[in-house]
């Protein structure tokens, strides 16, 4: 989901994507990650691009597609500790939150289940 109104922004002040990630800190591919909705922007990253393009940070801000958090820890395959964003499409998270209610009710039915076997004993 690339940022619309960052790269109109970027672009209307005649700056490449390394021009600009130059100017806040980062590489040209870091900053096309974050661009392009790949990778999230943080609030600090805002204000620099804001700063840097002679813009509100409300006028550039956009709301990241970034639903799904990975938290990689010592038994993980990246085995780094590091935060990983990943982009959801709308209908994955409806499936995801149906299951979720899908194996809500199953775990009362099989409580329920339970209790009459137990009454049964």
């Amino acid at each position: 989901m690339v940022k619309e109104k960052l790269f109109e922004a970027r672009t209307k002040k005649g700056l490449s994507q390394e021009q600009l990630a130059d100017l806040v800190g980062m590489t040209q591919s870091n900053y096309s990650r974050k661009e392009n909705g790949v990778k999230k922007i943080v609030d600090a990253e805002w204000d620099k691009i804001a700063k840097e393009l002679e813009v509100k940070k409300e006028d550039i801000y956009e709301e990241d597609n970034v639903r799904i958090v990975y938290k990689g820890d010592k038994g993980s395959v990246n085995n780094s500790g590091t935060i990983h964003y990943f982009n959801m499409p709308d209908f994955v998270l409806e499936h995801i939150e149906l299951l979720k209610s899908q194996n809500a009710s199953l775990k009362i039915e099989n409580q329920k289940l339970k209790e009459e076997i137990d009454k049964k004993k």
